[in-house]
């Protein structure tokens, strides 16, 4: 397991550049716990830097007057052993290391990484990366990434990363306009010790992290995350982008962590079995836990269709085939209902374009309706909305459907939006997020984020069967 010190060290020592002004370097972290009041103590270390954002700077960590938990070390290549040394000798346990040169760049890098482990482990110290941005564990506000993120805070939700890229640090998203928020984000780079499956041990007892998302190149053990993950993966879902697929992203997967990547349908079957959920694409391990952070677990693959565009209601019926989701057959009664209330309904999907340029404003009232009709019905265990929006529908105008949908969610429901002005799909996507709502960039990626709760809550019913 992950040693707590990397995730909530009282104290932090950083090794680097303190310049101010820089968009890269260990003063960036000491400004940003700053600005986050992070609670524990903060120690630079620096030849000849005296302050740092007002913060006294130490010439050598032997005179740190305690034994910080964690240490970060963001300098050349170079500088990385005799500083290990220096942690080694002080009793620092915890070290991440930022730097690179190692193991990705090459057989000289490779030797120098263990050369480092090396060092490391005759110290009994634990390491994260090389090449890495760190940890980010937004609920204790504590923060080890080196790059300007541009914005000052996040929101908090149950989100945890665990990743072998800094693509999914907050310097490169936009966390703070993720809905539910994130938890914590582990960067192990090249993985030289700490890896996926001590993350995955600490994780599962994180009481604040309700979904893990994995970026795995490869694992190093393979058996012990298999039984890991399915431990895990009975109370808690876990989405995985494993690449790799073709020999040349192999190839490049190599040079970019220095490892092997492995066969990757044998990572498949092994995340199938373990109930780990794998997703197709970069976004999916943000935008696919949506609706496990906002909804219920659908009791089936039944999906309902709400559309404005009979175009997109034909697309998803085809998006469902392809992802393993059946078409829900809406009862006798509830295509009644939806023929009453106007005479273009009554089938599925339920196409409500033609009905708005008749009914006007009373479209919105309609849409909730056919929500309602959808939700009561039993064969349906899933609904899709897709809704328009233009100066004459202002995201503004479904502020009363979202709130009463948010109100009234007994089935998971995702929603996309369509219109002329990209802003107002934007401002819409956001009044949905603000309601608790799962909102998506296009109608595939909402889909497909309700097929992978349908798989997770049909593992769960094996296990429990």
């Amino acid at each position: 397991m992950i040693p707590n010190s990397f995730l909530k060290p009282k104290s932090i020592v950083l090794f680097g550049s303190m310049a101010e002004h820089s968009p890269f370097g260990a003063g960036v972290i000491v400004r940003d716990l700053l600005a986050w009041q992070y609670a524990g103590r903060i120690y630079p270390v620096h030849p000849t830097a005296d302050k740092v954002f007002g913060v006294k700077v130490w010439k050598n960590v032997k005179d740190i007057p305690e034994i910080p938990d964690l240490a970060v070390i963001i300098t050349s290549y170079r500088h990385v052993p005799a500083i290990i040394r220096e942690c080694g000798e002080k009793g620092i346990k915890a070290v991440i290391v930022v730097s690179d040169g190692f193991g990705e760049s090459g057989p000289s890098g490779r030797a120098r990484e263990q050369e480092l482990i090396s060092l490391a482990s005759s110290y009994g110290i634990r390491v994260v990366g090389p090449n890495t941005v760190g940890v980010f564990n937004a609920v204790d506000r504590v923060t080890t990434i080196p790059y300007d993120r541009a914005y000052p805070d996040e929101k908090v939700g149950g989100l945890a990363v665990i990743t072998q890229t800094g693509m999914y640090g907050p310097q490169a998203v936009a966390w703070h306009e993720y809905p539910p928020g994130v938890n914590k984000i582990i960067d192990l780079g090249n993985m030289c010790d700490i890896d996926e499956t001590d993350c995955l041990e600490y994780l599962a007892q994180d009481e604040t992290t309700k979904v893990i998302s994995i970026y795995m190149e490869h694992t190093r053990r393979p058996r012990e995350f298999l039984s890991t993950a399915q431990a895990v993966s009975k109370e808690k879902p876990i989405l995985c982008l494993k690449p790799g697929k073709s020999p040349v992203a192999e190839r490049a997967m190599a040079s970019h962590t220095g490892s092997l990547a492995g066969n990757n349908e044998l990572y498949r079957a092994l995340m199938i079995q373990a109930g780990i959920i794998p997703v197709e694409e970069y976004e999916d391990l943000r935008d696919g836990a949506l609706p496990f952070l906002f909804c219920h677990l659908p009791k089936g693959n039944r999906l309902g269709i709400i559309t404005f565009s009979g175009a997109v209601g034909i697309q998803s019926i085809d998006l469902a085939a392809d992802l393993g989701l059946q078409v829900a057959n809406l009862n006798g009664d509830s295509r009644e209902r939806l023929k009453t209330m106007h005479d273009t309904l009554g089938g599925h999907p339920v196409d409500v374009g033609p009905a708005s340029a008749v009914v006007g404003a009373e479209i919105f009232h309609l849409i909730r309706e056919c929500y309602n009709i959808l939700q009561g019905d039993e064969g349906v265990d899933m609904i899709y909305l897709n809704t328009y929006v233009s100066p004459m529908a202002h995201p503004l105008f479904y502020e009363e459907i979202l709130t009463y949908i948010a109100a009234n969610k007994e089935k998971p429901i995702v929603l996309w939006s369509y219109g002329p002005i990209p802003e107002l799909v934007r401002e819409f996507g956001q009044l949905a997020g603000k309601h608790g709502l799962p909102f998506f960039s296009t109608t595939r990626q909402a889909i497909r984020s309700l097929s992978y709760i349908v798989r997770y809550a049909e593992f769960k019913r094996r296990r429990a069967s």
